[in-house]
């Protein structure tokens, strides 16, 4: 096995943190290797370097009166770091130290000679961490008592309050988070430093520093200033800090409030739009719900990471139940030979919420064997920035890609563009069947620099239409975290760009999200929505290759666009109804034969599950305000009706879609399916039916919605268990132990 400079192991060896042998394998692996041993002399001498550094930088102190407000809370528990969570307490200093190995061992002397503007002196990386501990409290002597240890951590987190309170104007989302008192991550403090000045950038780096690449034990290399420096210092001393106080950590329990603390400043990057759960509304007021389809099922998988990964209850705000749902297949039939999908109508009662009833509407589309799927021209869009260095991301990226390639044929044709900092084209357009120089250009792709994803997408979709296949897939692939800080990044501009290149161009757009500390699931969600493609959350191998390769023809294959639904409900069979899930899916009613509205596309061989709740007729009468004023209308319950007619019809499903290749101008195709309720009970619906039911509770529970009724996680087991039937990947079984996790996490949060 080789070792090459950016393997972790020179940082571990160096300290002493390999086992006794791995050290004896490692060092079998150096003997002839005079080159990397001289690294590792230079890793040891940046880091006593750095130590020295430390040492000289101030120590916040608390006033008495901040002592005294501290110890004064209860029910702090401290618990000891499960296995995952042992890292190296030096590691963020070595992390630090490895950027100044890729400069070439930059000591402090040439760092203050620097005098372009992308460097700072080592006297202003002083003082910005000095003016930053306003921030964020930093303790660095590991031997620290528990008082002084959980002290200047829960005083970071007031001071990291305070500060995103200011920024309450700006940041809308998180206005409404914070007036809805929940624990979910904040936009990047850095991207609102507005100040230029040399020592305010060093702060404004230090706020954007990343600890996640720390804590994976990624390695900074081949860094070309110090300013980028100063980022992985400060994270290096963020870090230091954690371990220390988990290590320090003395007894078994829950989770603790201080490991809360520390594990929250680990993905306090993380964005989330804001959604809201829909009411339920009388069709006697609004008779027709209309929405968009949904085949993203990005908030799957990061659910999943959440609990399975993180041992931590999702924001609620990452819950968008609809993904949860259609992340799943349900064995709905392709009927049709008119239409490119089917739909499928299912109702029973509501096993939540006596007396009221669940309807399921189904849609399949038709399948497309891979063999026989339209040439594809594919632009890979990389995010390549500094920000994409983590094992989860740019790794696991490559990972899946490589696996797509090796199942194209001489018939596609891919490209691949990268971007950080600037974008250029790492490979023009070639034929599927030259594998070998694809992968050989997927596995040199080196994460570094800032990013400028919206100049990257505008050369993917040059090249795409230059490489435009006629009757063919026409799609750019983008795979990042979304964080596009650098250039043009205005979301509302990237969102008008897809839109425009997607209707003008046809060229379709999927979006692939990586990695966890600095997600930007709004973006990426919204990026895809406008450009008439998917999002997806690759939260392992397992789940790339399922998107990329098992769905090949779903993924990329688009059968109809523009896929809306309207459902006229007839109120002599309904009180009210409300759609589960499809928060930012909803259009208003007349724009459902408004074509030039953008809806939702559905992808070969893709399954779509809508659910809604319904009440039976006058059961919202119970809820009307009573005045002596008013007068009481005994022939009110028929007057009420009397301009409907008679029907034995519970509601009926408007579909209407275009063809993939229709313009913007052209008309769409309608279709209409009617339901009656048959009246069965839960125990006679189907087993998709029950398994559906119970994802949309368990969505409901961790959005902990209004409108649950009596969802409990024993009750979603009970259900999804019922629904598992043949399960031919195993996903339905791990759903059910995804629940059973949630239970555990939940109870011990109580």
């Amino acid at each position: 096995m080789k070792i090459n400079s950016e393997d972790p192991r020179l940082t571990a060896y160096a300290l002493g943190e390999l086992e006794q042998n791995e050290v004896e394998e490692f060092e079998q692996l150096l003997a002839n290797n005079s080159e990397i041993k001289s690294e590792i002399d230079s890793i040891k001498s940046a880091i006593d370097s750095l130590k020295q550094e430390f040492d000289k930088l101030p120590k916040e102190e608390l006033s008495d009166e901040q002592k005294q407000s501290l110890l004064s809370r209860k029910n702090i528990i401290i618990t000891r770091p499960s296995t995952f969570s042992k890292i190296s307490q030096w590691t963020g200093i070595s992390a630090a130290a490895a950027c100044f190995i890729g400069m070439g061992i930059i000591g402090y002397d040439s760092i203050n000679k620097e005098t372009d503007q992308e460097s700072i002196n080592i006297t202003t990386v002083s003082q910005s961490l000095e003016k930053y501990s306003q921030y964020q409290s930093l303790q660095e002597d590991y031997q620290l008592d528990m008082e002084k240890t959980v002290e200047p951590l829960l005083a970071k987190k007031e001071a990291k309050e305070s500060i995103k309170a200011d920024k309450e104007d700006k940041e809308r989302s998180f206005t409404k988070k914070l007036a809805k008192n929940k624990k979910v991550p904040s936009p990047n403090a850095a991207s609102q430093i507005a100040d230029n000045s040399i020592e305010d950038d060093g702060l404004r780096l230090a706020l954007s520093a990343r600890s996640r690449s720390i804590e994976s034990g990624e390695v900074f290399l081949k860094e070309a200033s110090a300013a980028k420096s100063l980022e992985k210092i400060k994270a290096g001393r963020k870090f230091l800090t954690q371990k220390t106080l988990k290590d320090d950590a003395v007894s078994e329990g829950s989770i603790s409030e201080v490991q809360k603390l520390s594990e929250e400043s680990s993905t306090n990057n993380e964005q989330y739009g804001a959604y809201y759960d829909s009411p339920f509304v009388s069709p006697l007021k609004a008779p027709l719900s209309t929405f968009a389809i949904d085949v993203d099922t990005a908030s799957y998988s990061n659910v999943r990471r959440y609990l399975g990964r993180r041992n931590q209850l999702p924001p609620e705000d990452a819950v968008r139940v609809e993904e949860l749902i259609n992340y799943f297949d349900y064995d709905y039939p392709f009927t049709g030979d008119k239409h490119p999908f089917s739909v499928h109508l299912e109702t029973a009662s509501s096993p939540w919420k006596p007396g009221n009833r669940i309807v399921r509407i189904g849609l399949k589309a038709k399948e497309i064997k891979t063999n026989k799927r339209p040439p594809s021209n594919l632009i890979f869009l990389i995010d390549c920035s500094g920000s994409m260095r983590n094992n989860d991301k740019l790794p696991l990226l490559k990972q899946s890609c490589i696996s797509l390639v090796e199942n194209l044929t001489e018939d596609d044709r891919i490209g691949i563009v990268t971007y950080a900092g600037g974008a250029g084209v790492e490979l023009d357009p070639i034929h599927g069947d030259q594998k070998e120089k694809i992968i050989k250009v997927i596995n040199n792709l080196r994460s570094g620099g800032s990013t400028n994803g919206e100049g990257g997408i505008r050369i993917a979709y040059d090249l795409a239409k230059k490489n435009f296949i006629q009757d063919g897939t026409n799609r750019i692939i983008i795979a990042t975290d979304g964080d596009f800080n650098v250039g043009i990044s205005d979301r509302s501009q990237l969102i008008k760009l897809v839109k425009d290149r997607a209707n003008k161009d046809n060229i379709y757009l999927t979006a692939l999200g990586f990695g966890e500390g600095n997600i930007k699931d709004h973006n990426l969600e919204q990026i895809a929505n406008n450009g008439n493609g998917e999002y997806y959350y690759i939260d392992s191998f397992k789940e790339g290759k399922r998107v990329l390769v098992d769905k090949m023809s779903s993924t990329l294959v688009t059968v109809a666009k523009d896929v809306k639904i309207q459902v006229d409900f007839n109120p002599r069979k309904v009180g009210s109804y409300r759609l589960i899930g499809y928060a930012n899916r909803r259009m208003k009613a007349e724009d459902f034969r408004n074509d030039k509205k953008d809806a939702g596309e559905i992808g070969a061989g893709h399954t779509i599950t809508a659910i809604y709740e319904i009440t039976p007729p006058g059961s919202d009468d119970q809820n009307e305000v009573k005045s002596k004023y008013k007068k009481t209308d005994n022939n009110k319950a028929e007057n009420k009706y009397s301009d409907l007619i008679d029907s034995e019809e519970l509601l009926t499903v408007f579909l209407r879609y275009k063809n993939p290749q229709d313009e913007i101008k052209d008309n769409a195709n309608e279709f209409v399916v009617p339901l009656t309720d048959s009246g069965k009970g839960w125990e006679k619906s189907s087993l998709d039916f029950r398994f559906a039911s119970a994802v949309a509770g368990f969505g409901m529970l961790l959005r902990n919605s209004n409108y649950a009724g009596e969802v409990n996680f024993d009750l979603i087991m009970e259900l999804a268990s019922e629904g598992i039937g043949k399960d031919k990947n195993g996903l339905r079984k791990e759903f059910v132990e995804l629940v059973k996790k949630a239970k555990t996490i939940k109870s011990k949060s109580n």
